[in-house]
């Protein structure tokens, strides 16, 4: 299973439009991986392409990634840096299946071009979804509206991705994460701070429980710069994703 980072940053992309913060100056003038498009994630396994989240800036980072057919988009939430880019897809060039809980689906607002070429599926809670063998699995979790964690599993590999999960974790998702390969967190902030998990939850997290491996993303700036944030909490087990980061599990 392949995984790409296609963007990184939280709600407010880095360098954060209009902002003149240290972090937001450094990735203005140095760019690399302080610079960051809010968070989307590709997973290739089983010969299938899995998006995740369709940001404002989407378009141009499947330009990047040359990235020219998906076996379908998965919607986590309906917050504007997770679904804000998903009518750029009406200029996609083939019919696209289109995934997202029952509950996020009436927020969606679809032009009528896309809605003739876009398949609208609802999910439900635990339902297992087949890509040959791969499999998809929504799970919800705590955010201020509601949204979807996923399990993607091949062949015995299982990785989750947390979405904008707060720190408030089930006994089930403690299970599920027993026997993760990956678990991937989104993680604004170092301290913690409102409906998201924070970088020193995840340490505590890690610390508590066996984590095989443990990856941040959706990074904002107020968080530290790339390279505290890896001399930080490397020595933790913990990697850093920046945007185009490819990993393979």
């Amino acid at each position: 299973m392949k995984i790409q980072f296609l963007g990184t940053g939280a709600a407010e992309g880095i360098p954060s439009f209009g902002c003149t913060c240290q972090r937001c100056q450094v990735a203005r003038k140095e760019g690399g991986p302080n610079a960051r498009q809010r968070a989307s994630l590709l997973i290739e396994a089983a010969g299938h392409r899995i998006l995740l989240d369709t940001p404002p800036e989407i378009s141009a980072l499947l330009n990047r990634a040359e990235v020219f057919d998906l076996s379908a988009v998965f919607l986590s939430h309906e917050h504007f840096d997770h679904i804000g880019g998903l009518v750029e897809f009406e200029y996609w060039n083939r019919v696209l299946p289109i995934f997202a809980g029952y509950d996020v689906l009436s927020k969606l607002r679809l032009t009528p071009r896309l809605e003739d070429q876009a398949l609208l599926s609802g999910f439900h809670s635990h339902t297992r979804l087949c890509f040959g063998d791969l499999t998809v699995m929504p799970f919800k979790v705590v955010h201020h509206v509601p949204c979807y964690g996923f399990v993607f599993e091949e062949a015995g590999t299982r990785v989750l991705h947390f979405s904008d999960s707060g720190p408030e974790l089930s006994n089930l998702h403690y299970h599920m994460l027993e026997k993760a390969a990956m678990a991937i967190f989104h993680t604004p902030t170092f301290e913690p701070y409102r409906s998201h998990i924070s970088i020193r939850d995840v340490i505590s997290l890690v610390q508590d429980c066996s984590l095989q491996r443990v990856v941040i993303t959706h990074v904002n700036h107020n968080n530290l710069l790339h390279e505290e944030l890896v001399e930080r909490i490397a020595p933790q087990g913990i990697t850093v994703a920046y945007d185009g980061l490819t990993l393979e599990v």
